[in-house]
């Protein structure tokens, strides 16, 4: 049974298992990291060797790039024994041809990190089996070639790079959380063979892997954050025990989390940790809140309102898009034509409406229907927020019979809003 806690360096845990002493590096031994010549498997094999280690063998698709040449002639200036293998971990003659070359080469395996994934984040409706399969094949077939070839060997730990998307699940990446559900339910299933296993569901690093390369820090929402690569390994060498099975990391500020939740919404899962957050009443850390919208429309002279309103859509909507608030946009300019993708839109739309503090969300259409900052902005002030005498701004194109069109829509989901959104981006 899996529980939430929090951890002193400020990383909230999902613990699975027993806490015993620390597992002990051997320099007389080889180990195994897939991944291995991208950012976060270099990490772990630097860490590795400034442990002891002696014998690594590390595995990448694509062999060592220019990047890794650096860091790899460190590992060796260090002492170490580098052997790089090229290989697709999801091909099973791929990992038997590593095994045979390590056996050939270095010492005994007792250890194996298997941090090889890809992203290719989409909402439901725009993933097809073939994104699906391109992020599973690493995760899912990966691992279980590595599990079946090693049952027999006497490894010391067996560790999976999982995601914190298979704990809270995470708008767009439901191939990724399927993919590393699947290596939690590993980690057990070897536990139940009495063999070695620790899942860790990593939350966001920062500098270093596919999230970073992507910036899906940059769209952390609801208190999460990201964390440094040497908060990450000091997190991995607490975890990193016999007794652990699944370990979920994942820094919040836990004020600002459970905001996102009301009554009954909140899940249970949470129910410890929320709790303690609520009888605190503040975070750790200061928490920075943005000034309350609502508060200030409401005080402004009514010749001021729509001005304000028009900046704290243009604010959210620059938060959302990852760019700078000092960005000139043109109110008048769809939003699409800024990166605005379905994702984000959804992220938008929510954003302003914990803003508002409003207690229904807006249409799933909201930025279908009204894609520039000044639409937002009319549509709000008339409908949302009900001013009297609202003045709008009506655009070309913008007609009283568009209303009809979103009574036969507003009651679509968010998946097939998204995907009308996509179908509107893709023709213009």
């Amino acid at each position: 049974m899996a529980r939430l806690v929090r951890s002193q360096n400020g990383c909230s845990q999902t613990t699975t298992g027993a806490q015993t002493e620390a597992i002990v590096v051997r320099s007389e031994a080889t180990y195994l990291i897939t991944g291995g010549l991208g950012g976060l498997g270099l990490l772990m094999a630097q860490w590795l060797v400034s442990r002891g280690a002696r014998h690594l063998a590390l595995m990448g698709r694509s062999g060592a790039s220019k990047a890794a040449k650096e860091p790899l002639k460190e590992l060796e200036q260090a002492g170490a024994q580098i052997e790089v293998i090229q290989g697709d971990v999801s091909r099973f003659e791929h990992i038997g041809q590593a095994f045979e070359q390590i056996q050939r080469a270095l010492p005994p395996l007792r250890g194996v990190i298997h941090s090889a994934g890809v992203l290719a984040d989409g909402v439901l409706l725009q993933q097809d089996w073939q994104r699906f399969t391109e992020v599973m094949a690493p995760k899912i077939a990966g691992a279980w070639h590595l599990h079946t070839l090693t049952k027999d060997t006497p490894l010391d730990f067996f560790v999976l790079f999982s995601s914190l998307a298979a704990l809270l699940g995470s708008a767009g990446q439901s191939n990724h959380a399927a993919a590393n559900a699947f290596m939690d339910a590993l980690a057990f299933h070897r536990r139940a063979l009495g063999l070695p296993a620790l899942s860790i569901n990593w939350g966001i690093w920062s500098e270093i892997g596919a999230a970073a390369r992507q910036n899906v820090g940059e769209r952390l929402q609801h208190g999460i954050r990201t964390f440094s690569p040497q908060q990450g390994l000091k997190v991995f060498e607490r975890v990193l025990r016999p007794g652990m099975t699944q370990v979920g990391v994942m820094p919040v500020d836990w004020p600002t989390f459970i905001r996102q939740f009301s009554g009954d919404r909140e899940p249970p899962f949470f129910a410890e940790v929320t709790s303690e957050a609520r009888q605190r009443g503040l975070s750790s850390e200061p928490v920075e809140r943005e000034p309350d919208i609502l508060q200030q429309l409401e005080q402004a002279p009514p010749s001021q309102r729509h001005r304000l309103l028009l900046e704290y859509i243009r604010g959210q909507a620059l938060k959302v898009l990852g760019l700078e608030a000092s960005q000139v946009v043109d109110h008048r300019q769809p939003l699409a034509d800024l990166g605005l993708d379905s994702l984000m839109a959804v992220e938008l739309r929510n954003l302003l409406g914990r803003g508002l503090r409003l207690s229904r969300s807006m249409p799933a259409t909201l930025l279908y229907d009204y894609p520039t900052i000044s639409e937002l902005a009319n549509y709000m002030a008339k409908e949302v927020l009900r001013w009297e005498g609202a003045e709008t701004q009506e655009l070309p194109g913008q007609a009283a019979g568009r209303s009809g069109a979103i009574e036969r829509i507003e009651d679509l989901s968010d998946e097939e809003v998204d995907r009308l959104f996509a179908e509107k981006t893709i023709g213009n």
